[in-house]
């Protein structure tokens, strides 16, 4: 027979937590634990007959989860307990929602907050504001031209805010089917101060980015990246980087870098990263590490051991996709100096006869100091989307194709494309090695990491060719490295996609299925779960998520998105 139930308690808990009255943690522990007791307590939800892999690195057991409101309230054997609901899981793992630790979702999920291709992986918590890209704090000023700059993550919509706090805010406004972690970008805390100049820091300018990270921190943001590729962040010296980090270090922020180089200089920047994280004192986080261009392979096992060296002193990860090719905006093929003043400096520089052939130059016999132009044959190099309609036709395309078809040099092609689409233009670039990818995915430092963002295959998020990893990143990993090709237990991968990535950020309250932890579950088939989207025809969901559930809510169960929008905005305090 089945315990009679206190209703009473179990929306007390909910509504307190909610509306954030009473937090007691201990205090609530004790009265969810009643059950354990023998007192009973109602549960909203109980996921049943399920495995349990907890995102500890525990192994599995068999146990039934119950949820109250937005909490895991137990853990155990819970036939007998009264449910609202209960979900059979039987054949199925029930994991820690995952979490993904690089991702540029920033505006997508302002544009369709249902963040269809993350959650239907089984993602419940994005990190955003990856490779020093946000698009906060932003002044009036310069709203155009950091828009331009940033245009791999502007999809069309108005940036109506100015300081991080209220770009925080614009997600609160409609909801949002996710958590969001945010960190804030080098790019814009730069540019607010300096614009796009090539220069250091005066030593007042490096006090206002001081006090401007500062300010971004205190309003939500989780730390600081920098995009060492990208203007005006790739004008910033070893110097700076130290001192902006010890702001970050202070709050016990992260600093996640996409580094100067991941060619010829893949391992000085690396090294660059291991000295900023031990004369900051900030926990450090090389973005996607991997070796560009088939010259470079080989030297991921030196990066690797760099920071097994500095972890003896303080803490540095690395976060990786599992695929060889990465994606970016086109115009990261040229040199670092045509990118001064931004995206329009560059564009005129483009337009200019002379200027535009010393570009060429460059792209065609890339001198010494150019130390991160990635080699890459012109058939592995891919246009995956386009603004404009006039260009749609290059969309899935090589740039050797679209050279044939234009009739041209394809480094000309590369210039044009750049030219007329003012900068809106992404590639998709076939170019690591497939060791190295397992090298970093199965290394004890490494986490799971998309690197896409939050799309759709409709509307306006459903253009293009983008990448398949912001449809496949955590699918891909549990059903081919683990499960076909064994490369890892289903233990240690859920770890690297939840416990680990929740410790790396300091978030105590997820990543890991405990009592008292937050209701974010993922429930997948272990027999057939896949990624089904590739580079040809990449707007596919995966198959084997059978129910993802966010803040204690049923947000995807069976293919089917409820819509609730239950994500939250997780603000560092």
């Amino acid at each position: 027979m089945r315990r009679r139930v206190r209703f009473r308690f179990a929306y007390s808990v909910v509504h307190q937590r909610r509306t954030g009255d009473a937090r007691d943690k201990g205090k609530y522990l004790n009265a969810a634990n009643t059950y354990a007791r023998g007192e009973g307590i109602m549960f909203d939800l109980i996921i049943e007959n399920g495995t349990v892999i907890d995102g500890t690195g525990a192994a599995r057991r068999r146990a039934d989860v119950g949820i109250v409101g937005d909490l895991i309230a137990a853990l155990g054997d819970l036939s007998q307990a009264e449910a609202r609901r209960r979900i059979d899981a039987a054949g199925c793992i029930v994991a820690p929602g995952f979490i993904d630790i690089h991702c540029h979702s920033d505006t997508t999920l302002l544009l369709n907050p249902r963040a269809e291709s993350m959650i239907r992986q089984g993602c419940t918590t994005q990190v955003i504001g990856n490779c020093g890209h946000t698009v906060a704090p932003i002044s009036a000023r310069l709203r155009t031209q950091l828009r331009e700059t940033l245009a791999v993550i502007d999809c069309g919509m108005e940036w109506e805010w100015t300081t991080f706090g209220e770009f925080l805010d614009a997600y609160q406004q409609g909801g949002i089917a996710v958590n969001v972690v945010p960190l804030v970008g080098h790019c814009a805390v730069r540019a607010d101060v300096m614009g796009f100049e090539d220069r250091p820091p005066t030593p007042e300018e490096l006090q206002r980015m001081q006090r401007l990270l500062a300010q971004c921190m205190d309003e939500g943001a989780w730390g600081l990246s920098a995009g060492q590729m990208y203007p005006p962040s790739m004008y910033a010296d070893t110097e700076e980087l130290v001192e902006l980090c010890k702001t970050v270090a202070a709050r016990d922020g992260i600093y996640a870098t996409h580094m100067r180089s991941y060619s010829t200089a893949l391992v000085e920047s690396v090294a660059e990263t291991c000295e900023i994280a031990r004369r900051s004192g900030v926990r450090a986080q090389v973005s996607h590490l991997l070796a560009a261009g088939k010259p470079h392979w080989g030297k991921v096992e030196a990066c690797l051991q760099l920071m097994e060296e500095t972890n003896r002193v303080v803490e540095v990860h690395a976060d990786k996709y599992p695929y060889t090719a990465g994606s970016a905006n086109l115009s990261q093929r040229l040199p670092g100096w045509a990118h001064a003043g931004g995206a329009e400096a560059m564009l005129a520089r483009l337009a200019d006869p002379d200027t535009r052939a010393r570009i060429k130059a460059e792209m065609d016999n890339p001198p010494a100091a150019w130390r991160d132009f990635v080699p890459i044959d012109f058939n592995d190099l891919f246009v995956s989307f386009v603004a404009s309609e006039k260009n749609k036709p290059v969309e899935g395309k090589s740039i050797a194709e679209i050279a044939a078809a234009r009739g041209c040099d394809p480094n000309d092609a590369i210039l044009d494309l750049i030219l007329e689409e003012r900068n809106r233009v992404n590639m998709v670039a076939h170019a690591q090695s497939e060791a190295e990818t397992r090298a970093v995915l199965t290394h004890r430092l490494g986490m799971i990491g998309s690197d896409g963002w939050a799309v759709a295959p409709y509307g306006a998020l459903g253009v293009g060719k983008p990448h398949p990893r912001s449809y496949g990143t955590f699918p891909r990993v549990l059903g081919r490295y683990v499960r076909d090709e064994k490369v890892m237990s289903l233990e240690e991968a859920i770890y690297k996609m939840t416990g680990l990535p929740a410790a790396k950020l300091g978030l105590k309250d997820r990543g890991v299925l405990a009592v008292g932890k937050a209701a974010d579950v993922c429930v997948f088939n272990p027999d057939a779960v896949i990624d089904r989207a590739d580079f040809a025809n990449p707007h596919q969901y995966p198959d084997g998520i059978e129910l993802v559930i966010v803040n204690g809510w049923v947000e995807i169960e069976r293919g089917r998105h409820h819509g609730g929008l239950r994500g939250r905005v997780l603000r560092k305090t």
